[in-house]
């Protein structure tokens, strides 16, 4: 009988909460989910004694963790976002919820075995930092993550024709710098993300405006973010400007530091709700929220 496994070590989220989202949705039963600080690495599946100070650091991982485990990783649906070769669509289900929450949820290990040959791949391990940035609502999560499979599933082309790939690559990195330095670069590709879904919002209309700026801010306009609650978007948005000339060029303007870690705050949470609302509008009350939230930073 093979032994052979995907393991993805998953950090920044609970057990209960990923558990409800595969109930609800349906969309990634393939993968068994432990909960880490059950979880037993010397008696797993699939265990060799192979990676002796490796074992060690996946053991205190495992603690922090959420594991999401697949036995047959040659039968894994392909994600929908990612190529990856050991991937799936635990990954969809993991971009899907940091978009909802503006806050990344990062596999910070995957162990894989494959016949007599066993790996293991690092990456981020989070900071025990709890925040609460959340753009969907804490019980709508789910459903939030199970439409917005459907959707993509329905509509496979709709990723590229909207600009959702390869914008959600920037905004994915922008995400990660967040826990490697929360730092300028961080909200210059944020900047960037809006930028590729507002050019390819112009060019779809066949509009001609040259000044990234001026697409950026035409693009947010005719999504609806207008009106009383969103007026102090147009001098933010200037602001998000000026970062992203310092970030990528020699940029003539610099902002004071508390102002740029104020702006930070705020292109995370609205770029995080432009892509939710991409693929679930939101309530008007929940935006208001979320707008007075960006206003009180």
């Amino acid at each position: 009988m093979s032994e052979d496994f995907i393991r993805h070590y998953i950090g920044n989220v609970h057990f209960q909460m990923l558990e409800n989202f595969q109930q609800e949705s349906g969309k990634f039963n393939e993968w068994k989910l432990l909960q880490g600080s059950e979880f037993d690495y010397k008696h797993s599946y699939g265990y060799k004694e192979n990676f002796i100070q490796d074992e060690l650091l996946l053991e205190e991982l495992a603690k922090r963790s959420v594991i999401a485990e697949a036995r047959q990783p040659d039968s894994l649906k392909p994600s929908k976002f990612w190529k990856y070769k050991y991937g799936g669509s635990i990954f969809d289900v993991l971009t899907l919820l940091s978009l909802a929450r503006a806050e990344y949820c990062p596999i910070s290990a995957t162990e894989e075995k494959r016949g007599n040959k066993h790996s293991i791949i690092w990456d981020l391990m989070p900071r025990d930092v709890r925040v609460n940035y959340n753009i969907v609502p804490i019980d709508n999560l789910g459903g939030f993550i199970a439409k917005a499979l459907t959707y993509i599933e329905n509509n496979p082309s709709w990723l590229k024709a909207s600009g959702f790939i390869p914008s959600i690559y920037m905004f994915t990195q922008a995400q990660r710098s967040c826990l490697t330095a929360p730092s300028i670069l961080e909200m210059g590709l944020y900047w960037v993300s809006l930028e590729i879904l507002a050019g390819t919002y112009i060019d779809t209309k066949g509009m001609y405006l040259p000044r990234k700026r001026d697409r950026v801010k035409c693009f947010i306009s005719d999504k609806g973010y207008t009106g009383n609650i969103w007026v102090f978007l147009d001098e933010v948005i200037d602001d998000w400007y000026i970062a992203r000339n310092d970030l990528f060029h020699e940029g003539t303007e610099k902002l004071p530091i508390e102002l740029l870690a104020k702006r930070g705050k705020q292109i995370r949470d609205f770029t995080s709700l432009v892509f939710v609302e991409m693929l679930q509008k939101q309530e008007d009350a929940r935006k208001s929220e979320i707008a007075t939230r960006m206003q009180n930073y």
